[in-house]
């Protein structure tokens, strides 16, 4: 069976496609996401729950309370796992369960079941099922298999504290397809679509006008004839077989070869030109194709008959209950404005190239010739977000960079659904995919340079940012003040206090588990204590780090700068010795997997700021040369990512790889004044924004954090649109360092924002007070541990009042000295203001330690 009609262009794009794959590792076997889940039949009725009366024996099992009223069941949920469970009798083993469920929580539904064969409810015979967190009622179709006889339903109604209702629960007979659609491409020729048979019996199938035969738990690869009579067109292909329900898919067919009359503006080099039947639009960009917008607007597949009226660079397109307005502006950009009196989808903009890099806010983050919504990050089913949920993205943005052009969309209404998918599985076909979906849509579309040209996605991300500007600050919970003693309540009498042992924690997970095992006198606690309170606190002995940002101050104020000074040139020697020729740093871990390489941005950049901050504070030369040459090394990388292989893929983009890349190449750039690190700096800073909340429809939202776009073990939790916190202390205290030398973006402002969110979050009491909580659910406004020692934000709050958060550096007349209170160099000796009666050290070029008791202002010779 042959097309009738060639796709002419869509051949090469697919050549295009294969190649860039080609040049690559391989990309899980060209594996592509399928966007429709598999088909499910519902029967008659078995059993309904309406609550009119009672819980109807549902009862409460974990984390959770229930009542009724109104024929409404109400859970009232109180921790992160509640479910309920009813004693049911059903002999079908095939089944749909339907729920009408609302709630304003967060997290999965799950759907658990037990039968006269299994007595108890596992994981393994259970089903997740996603739910919409918008305190609107939604009905759910969940298909169960059963291996026996149902006996008893529970109900898991999400992961986060709060209120959700349910207004009625239906068993159907019922349950998955038996035929389902696994694969669909459209290419130069054809729209090939793979056909599998779950059943156990051979199936005579009809594909539109065709029979296929499929044996049973095979699949069958069917070429479907394509009636196209515009230049777009909605195929429309549908599956039948004799005693099941019809299965049908309608795609997108769109042949560039076919004419159609337009009308074409120009601006700037960019050229818009859109059919007088308001179908579709080409954007070129210097005579070049770059993009089409097909279709225009559509309602289920249907293109409006709009009229088109052309003013100036400006179309005007219409119809009853529906218009569209594309305006080519004086900078060269598309404003798209479209209102129905019905929920719509548009605009569907397909950019053409091959992709190098992709940014749907929040949710993913692309490198040269990777997909959309594969499994590198997450293997649930989770990992299919070519349509999330709007709360997730951080900031209005989607973009695609490719060989000949840069395509940003931007858009004012967060309720707005996106669409994100490339290459575009949803229709089948190599282009890059993005659209809206709502009643009043407003887009502006940018179009750039690509690849070869300089094109980046640094340059979207700020022009997405600079339309809206940054939101305004969060209010404070409390003063300064206020929180510092709150901060002292956790480390004094709090849960990372270690009562028994003495000293504090890293983290705890109240009644789990304690990070470390035992308290440690860690030196980023000691020093941020004695920081806000002046004094001390009783450390018999001092161990590195304890917080996420480091702070070695105590050891200076505490007699034991040579302990300090041998563990950090052990660290050094190390790094070095583990660097390879090119600069790099290797990693072969767990983690790995799925990788096309085993190093990463995130990975290098970590080590690379170990030794410049080591030469830094002491000198070091070796340790200089060696960052440096990473630094060299990392400019190849386009993507944060891998900066969390303890739990997390090294695939994974990452706002900690970000933190650590501003922070090795400001670094470097102070430490060399070469101007290429300082750009390094800032390009890294920018790949951090989009892991930012820069909207907010809740008390605690903006400025929020995004950790990785990804899942812990590839599983769970799914970190993306759950806020970590401490991730973003690290970026924030990163970005400090890049504004004492850059003004060209508010950097500040966006660290005060990520401070002043951190300290929302932070427990105001109970056990847990003055902690910052690793997860912050925003749906709920709930606070779920690890609970994590405040040094972090401590630090970032002290460097954001201009105050000396940590060890003060300063370089002159060929020397260094590092103190724990500011100091000067001048006429070769070293100035240090410092506390009357105070005793300190102060490390002189990395080698000479010197005792002061301080008489207020001191004075070091340094010759």
């Amino acid at each position: 069976m042959r097309i009738v009609t060639v796709l002419s262009g869509l051949a090469l794009l697919w050549t295009q496609l294969a190649t860039m794959a080609a040049a690559r590792e391989p990309m899980q076997d060209r594996w592509l996401p399928n966007p429709f889940p598999r088909a499910h039949w519902v029967g008659k009725e078995l059993h309904r729950w309406d609550f009119d009366n009672d819980a109807e024996g549902f009862t409460a099992l974990n984390d959770c309370s229930i009542s009724t009223d109104d024929g409404v069941m109400r859970i009232k949920s109180t921790g992160n796992d509640p479910f309920l469970q009813s004693p049911i009798q059903t002999r079908t083993d095939a089944m749909v369960v339907r729920l009408r469920m609302r709630q304003k929580t967060g997290g999965g539904g799950q759907l658990f079941w037990a039968s006269d064969k299994h007595q108890r409810f596992a994981k393994g015979r259970s089903v997740a099922f996603k739910l919409i967190h918008d305190g609107q009622w939604h009905e759910y179709e969940v298909p169960l298999a059963i291996d026996g006889h149902l006996t008893a339903l529970r109900l898991d109604p999400g992961t986060a504290a709060g209120e959700i209702e349910v207004d009625w629960v239906a068993i159907y007979a019922g349950g998955l397809h038996t035929l389902e659609i696994t694969r669909f491409t459209q290419h130069a020729e054809a729209i090939d679509m793979k056909l599998h048979n779950h059943g156990s019996t051979d199936r005579q199938v009809q594909v539109n006008d065709q029979t296929v035969s499929v044996p049973a738990g095979q699949g069958v690869n069917v070429t479907i004839d394509l009636q196209l009579h515009a230049k777009l067109t909605a195929q429309t292909i549908t599956v039948t077989s004799p005693g099941l329900s019809a299965i049908t898919r309608t795609v997108w067919v769109h042949v560039p070869a076919q004419k159609a009359p337009a009308e074409r503006l120009t601006v700037k080099g960019v050229a818009l030109e859109v059919t007088q039947d308001g179908s579709m639009a080409t954007i070129a960009r210097r005579g070049k194709t770059v993009a089409v917008i097909a279709p225009i607007v559509h309602r289920n597949h249907a293109i409006p008959k709009l009229k088109l009226v052309r003013q100036g660079n400006m179309v005007k397109l219409h119809d009853k209950g529906i218009s569209a307005i594309l305006k080519l502006t004086a900078k060269g950009e598309v404003d798209i404005a479209i209102e129905s009196n019905q929920r719509i989808e548009g605009p569907v903009v397909r950019t053409i190239g091959a992709l190098e890099q992709g940014l749907l806010a929040g949710v993913e983050y692309l490198g040269k010739g990777e997909m959309s919504s594969s499994k590198l990050d997450i293997e649930t089913s989770e990992h299919l977000r070519y349509e999330p949920a709007p709360s997730l993205l951080t900031m209005p943005l989607m973009a695609f960079v490719t060989d000949r052009a840069t395509v940003a969309m931007t858009w004012d209404d967060m309720q707005l659904q996106p669409t994100f998918a490339t290459p575009d599985f949803v229709d089948g076909t190599p282009h890059h995919r993005m659209s809206l979906r709502g009643k009043r849509i407003k887009a502006v579309l940018r179009v750039g340079p690509g690849w070869g040209e300089g094109g980046r996605l640094e340059e979207p991300i700020l022009w997405a940012i600079h339309r809206r500007g940054l939101p305004g600050l969060p209010a404070p919970p409390r003063t300064t003040g206020e929180q510092y003693k709150l901060y002292l309540r956790a480390f004094e009498r709090g849960v990372v206090h270690d009562e028994e042992n003495g000293g504090w924690f890293h983290a705890v997970v109240p009644g789990r588990r304690r990070m470390p095992n035992q308290g440690g006198y860690f030196a980023d606690c000691a020093s941020t204590i004695w920081k806000i309170t002046g004094r001390m606190p009783d450390t018999p002995h001092l161990l590195m780090g304890g917080g996420h940002i480091r702070n070695s101050a105590s050891f200076f104020v505490t007699g034991r700068v040579n302990q300090w000074l041998r563990q950090q040139q052990a660290r050094s020697r190390q790094l070095i010795e583990q660097q390879q020729p090119d600069g790099s740093y290797r990693y072969d871990g767990k983690y790995r997997r799925g990788h096309f390489e085993n190093t990463a941005s995130g990975w290098c950049a970590r080590n690379a700021y170990t030794l410049l901050e080591h030469a830094y504070i002491t000198g070091d030369e070796a340790a200089l040369a060696a960052g440096l040459k990473t630094l060299r090394y990392m400019q190849r990388f386009r993507t944060p990512r891998g900066a969390q292989v303890w739990e997390i893929p090294m695939h994974t983009p990452d706002i900690l790889a970000s933190a650590h890349l501003v922070s090795a190449y400001m670094r470097g750039y102070e430490l060399t004044g070469d101007k290429r690190w300082l750009d390094q700096a800032k390009r890294w800073a920018v790949t951090g924004l989009p892991f930012v909340y820069q909207w907010s429809d809740r008390p605690i939202m903006a400025y929020a954090t995004t950790p990785v776009l990804g899942a812990t073990h590839w599983v769970a939790p799914n970190w993306i649109g759950l806020p970590v916190q401490w991730c973003g202390t690290v970026y924030a205290y990163a970005l400090l360092k890049l504004a004492e030398h850059d003004d060209s973006f508010d950097w500040r402002k966006v660290a005060e924002g990520i401070a002043i969110c951190g300290e929302q979050m932070v427990y105001p009491d109970g056990p847990s007070v003055g902690t910052l909580p690793d997860v912050f659910r925003l749906p709920s406004q709930s606070r779920h541990p690890a609970d994590i020692n405040p040094s972090a934000l401590i630090n970032l709050r002290l460097r954001l009042d201009n105050q000396l958060d940590g060890l003060a550096r300063a370089a002159g007349d060929g020397h260094i000295v590092v103190a724990p209170y500011p100091v000067k160099i001048s006429n070769g000796k070293a100035y240090i203001k410092a506390k009357p009666g105070a005793e300190y050290h102060v490390l002189v070029d990395g080698q000479r330690i010197v005792d002061v008791n301080s008489k207020g202002v001191d004075v070091v010779a340094l010759r």
